[in-house]
């Protein structure tokens, strides 16, 4: 047994037994993996008597081998994300990373965008400022989707941010991912995996106090309810902070209780059920002209607020349900009913950043909405059969099941009229909002999808086969403005097909290929003659090398991924587009973890991304896609100084990039260098402190054509955490 973080395996008996001695007291988690089972986690307390044998039973699914025990780690052996079950990376013929609560806790992120910075061909986006921000975040060079537990998210993901005390994981698929999630997610998927309840009671919770006036405080409870079978979890999360931007504040309220049921018989079941509330005001960003180009007259303050503090506000708030059972229908195999639903609402009144005074470039135009109110609603419904089986030297790791996805959504606002410019040298603000039309605009519509899905993993000797495919019935009815777009119905195929051959127990050469459809874009849109658009398209053809042992892990790959259906100028028809437009994205990507014993971490990687307009009517082939650095590397450490003491230090690079498709101006690059200490006061008492953006690096990321964000300055904050388990 290694101390600290550090990995202690062992190997089972014939008869599958095994003993793991020189255990230190405290908290410890049991990890049990096998080829073709899903991983199993056992949490242990060890006192000063022996413990009791304990009985672990393997249920069929992805494919490990190996036992260890470790304290909370910081890196995870088995994915989900580009499967619809548990399974080995190594036979995963797709890269995949997975980024753990562990290491989100030691990293003491603030946002998903700081998650993100592990994944080296990322995008990470706004700041948690912005309005939204999912809409910003890139893998690969291509628009990434976002789901959660296995359900597709549309929108949830932007309510709140921040909120990690229910995350368990955060899984990366490095390309499309249309067979395993749906729709949606051109470039990648971002797929959230929320905390379960725990069979032993535990409890902690800390509280923050940093720069900025930095206040915030969460906790998260667990354990069994008697001898019922039945465990829950209940977490949540409260900030009431102010930000760097002037008059900005961010308020956010996070809850989250789940239950799991399991006694050990034919049945068992989930339900989660979480709230999330954010209330702030909308920041438009700052002016190109000051910020990324010089406007003559001194660099504008990026702290500085140019939409209107007494006018602006924005409030956005989701509850969200989640619950499935898993029913053995035959030994190995399980049926799971799943189902979920979730509200999206916002309540916003925002300014917006336009251009320059032509005279006065100090002097910025503006406009916006009145009284924003957007209502969306989705239902999601699968039926899913998963299980293993032999067909001669053949092993088959199998899902197939059935999606039903209803999402309505419905808004309306007024625009803003006689908006004045504002000085970003010496800005005066509005007691009282400016005038706005006298016709509210709307927008309405209903997206409704259906998706037979099936996926086989298939294992022979070394050669692991992945083969998968979803075929989507999308039908949608929009309005906007009164315009109506009905019967926009389309039809279409999403494949993964590929192969990971095990060169050793550790290492496995692989090839892929991936495909994902998406409708986001096209949503209300036709061509002059009035057919509706079909959905957008991409597919990648990826090979690449992977290793997994018990203290390092990495892969190395080269991706080509062509974005086809993309919307160019219609020469003929200069108000309507065509949708034969082309985008490709190809380059390598290299990630890495390493644990150094038990005393110290490290992980990081380097991509480097060639992503370009193909075909065009625009004028514009050649030009590099928005918010995409050719170059980005980033590298994370932690190293035990002391029993007591830990010290870590990150540092993320992003190249220069273009914050426009027109590529119009050019995004700096930057380098931004993240560090803390964490000092263990007492077993169950831990004090940590942070440093993002350490050496106050200023720095910005393409928004549109009129303004760019700011990213944050030097953050420091002191986190105090607690609970009744050794940490």
């Amino acid at each position: 047994m290694l101390a600290g973080d550090g990995l202690g395996e062992v190997v089972t008996a014939s008869d599958g037994s095994f003993r793991i001695g020189g255990l230190a007291t405290g908290s410890h988690t049991v990890t049990v993996e096998m080829r073709q089972f899903e991983t199993t986690r056992l949490d242990l307390v060890i006192a000063d008597v022996e413990p009791a044998p304990q009985r672990i039973v393997l249920k069929v699914a992805g494919l490990t081998e190996a036992i260890s025990v470790a304290a909370p780690t910081l890196t995870r052996r088995s994915a989900t994300a580009a499967t619809r079950f548990d399974a080995d990376v190594l036979s995963v013929p797709q890269s995949t990373q997975s980024i753990t609560s562990a290491l989100i806790e030691a990293q003491g992120v603030l946002d998903v965008g700081d998650v993100l910075k592990q994944v080296p061909s990322a995008f990470v986006g706004n700041t948690r400022l912005a309005s939204f921000t999912s809409f910003s975040w890139r893998i690969r060079g291509l628009d990434a989707g976002v789901t959660r537990n296995g359900f597709r998210q549309l929108y949830f993901e932007d309510v709140d941010q921040s909120a990690f005390v229910n995350i368990d994981r955060v899984e990366v698929i490095k390309g499309p991912g249309g067979a395993v999630a749906g729709k949606e997610g051109l470039g990648g998927i971002i797929h959230m995996v929320t905390k379960r309840p725990a069979r032993a009671f535990d409890a902690n919770g800390y509280v923050t106090l940093g720069q900025y006036a930095t206040r915030a405080s969460g906790f998260d409870m667990t354990g069994p309810v008697a001898d019922t079978g039945l465990s829950v979890r209940l977490n949540g999360e409260v900030e009431r902070s102010g930000t760097f931007a002037d008059f900005q504040d961010l308020n956010r309220s996070n809850v989250a209780l789940s239950a799991a049921w399991d006694r050990q018989g034919p049945v068992r079941g989930f339900v989660s059920a979480e709230y999330q509330r954010r209330t702030t005001l909308p920041n438009p960003g700052l002016p190109l002209v000051g910020t990324i180009r010089s406007n003559g007259g001194g660099a504008i303050d990026r702290s500085r607020y140019l939409g209107e503090p007494n006018v602006d506000f924005l409030e956005t708030w989701s509850p969200i349900v989640q619950a499935w059972a898993d029913v053995d229908v035959a030994k190995g195999w399980t049926l799971s009913p799943r189902y979920q639903r979730f509200t999206f609402n916002v309540d916003q009144q925002h300014l917006r950043v336009r251009a320059p005074s032509a005279t006065d470039p100090t002097l910025v135009a503006r406009n916006g909405r009145s009284d924003f109110r957007e209502r969306d609603k989705t239902q999601t419904f699968q039926l899913e059969l998963k299980g293993r089986t032999t067909l001669g030297r053949t092993t088959h790791q199998v899902a197939a099941g059935y999606e039903v996805n209803r999402h309505r959504y419905t808004g309306n606002w007024y625009d803003f009229v006689g908006t004045p410019a504002i000085s970003v040298v010496a800005p005066t603000y509005l007691l009282v909002p400016p005038g706005r039309s006298a016709m509210r605009a709307t927008f309405s519509g209903d997206i409704n999808t259906q998706e037979p899905y099936a996926q086989d993993l298939i294992g022979w000797n070394r050669l692991d086969l992945l083969v998968g495919v979803r075929r989507s019935r999308i039908e949608i009815d929009s309005e906007f403005g009164g315009f109506l777009t009905e019967g926009q119905h389309h039809a279409g195929s999403a494949y993964q097909a590929g192969a990971a051959y095990r060169l050793a127990p550790s290492w496995s050469v692989f090839s892929g290929v991936n495909t994902g459809l998406s409708v986001d874009n096209i949503v209300g849109s036709t061509s002059a003659d009035g057919t509706p658009f079909v959905p957008e398209r991409s597919r990648q053809v990826e090979v690449g090398v992977k290793h997994q042992a018990g203290r390092i892990s990495g892969s190395a790959a080269y991706f080509d991924i062509r974005f086809q259906n993309a919307t160019t100028a219609d020469p003929a028809n200069p108000d309507f587009s065509l949708q034969i437009g082309e985008q490709r994205s190809r380059g390598v990507e290299l990630e890495t973890a390493f644990q150094g014993g038990g005393r110290w971490f490290m992980t990081g990687g380097v991509a480097v991304v060639d992503a370009t307009i193909t075909e065009s009517n625009d004028g514009d082939v050649g030009n590099r896609l928005p918010n995409v650095a050719r170059v980005q590397a980033n590298v994370w450490g932690r190293v035990t100084v002391h029993p007591l003491l830990q010290a870590g230090l990150g540092i993320n690079y992003v190249g220069k990039s273009f914050g426009t498709i027109a590529n119009t101006y050019e995004v700096r690059p930057y380098t931004t260098v993240d560090a803390s200490a964490r000092w263990q006061a007492h077993p169950r008492l831990a004090l940590e402190l942070f440093a993002q953006n350490l050496l106050d690096t200023v720095y910005y990321t393409g928004s549109n054509n009129f303004s760019v964000f700011p990213g944050e300055p030097r953050t420091v904050y002191l986190r105090v955490r607690a609970g009744l388990r050794p940490r």
